[in-house]
């Protein structure tokens, strides 16, 4: 919270950052969705960390349940949702991951700041989480946590399979795998 003197002139950038950009975000909170349903040509080797290509919203077997509320800026990379405006973020993540055959033993997921190298998202991950068994060859599991971003910075998402695997089943749209982040609020 920042508070001025009477008299004090109040700097462009002191505006953006203290009233501007709060307001943005309270008026039309900036908020994107993005889903994964691999196809059968895009299988994950086993015992290895994947960053995540996400489909545009709108596109792929999840475009129904995609969205971005900011036309496109925060989901204009892949593999990354960037945030438009500094504040705090929540961030929630939903993983399928399906065996390309027998079963799956183990699968985890990260998601990191600001990293693109699917390592480090996952040993330096603010969200980490272990997936459960949905099937002997399925498993799904979900995090959520609350992240302080700079505008431009961004998240992204790893995960690991045991087996060869795919994210999610592209021809159904209810396994799909997930990423969300929106605004929640100026920094403290």
């Amino acid at each position: 919270m920042k508070t001025w003197a009477d008299g004090e002139t109040i700097s462009p950038a002191d505006m953006k950052k203290y009233v501007s950009g709060p307001l943005r975000g309270l008026l039309a909170p900036p908020a994107c969705r993005r889903t994964v349903a691999n196809l059968g040509s895009e299988q994950k080797p086993a015992r290895a960390w994947h960053t995540v290509q996400f489909d545009k919203p709108g596109a792929g077997a999840g475009k129904a349940h995609s969205y971005d509320t900011t036309g496109g800026l925060m989901s204009a990379d892949p593999f990354k949702i960037t945030a438009p405006l500094q504040g705090l973020y929540e961030v929630s993540a939903g993983v399928v991951v399906r065996a390309v055959s027998g079963s799956l033993t183990f699968a985890v997921a990260s998601v990191n700041r600001n990293e693109t190298v699917a390592g480090d998202i996952a040993h330096r991950g603010f969200l980490r989480f272990g997936l459960g068994r949905a099937s002997a060859s399925e498993k799904v599991g979900q995090g959520s946590a609350t992240v302080a971003l700079a505008e431009g910075h961004w998240i992204s998402m790893a995960v690991n399979p045991e087996t060869a695997a795919y994210l999610g089943a592209n021809s159904n749209a209810q396994i799909l795998s997930h990423l969300e982040m929106r605004w929640v609020g100026a920094m403290p």
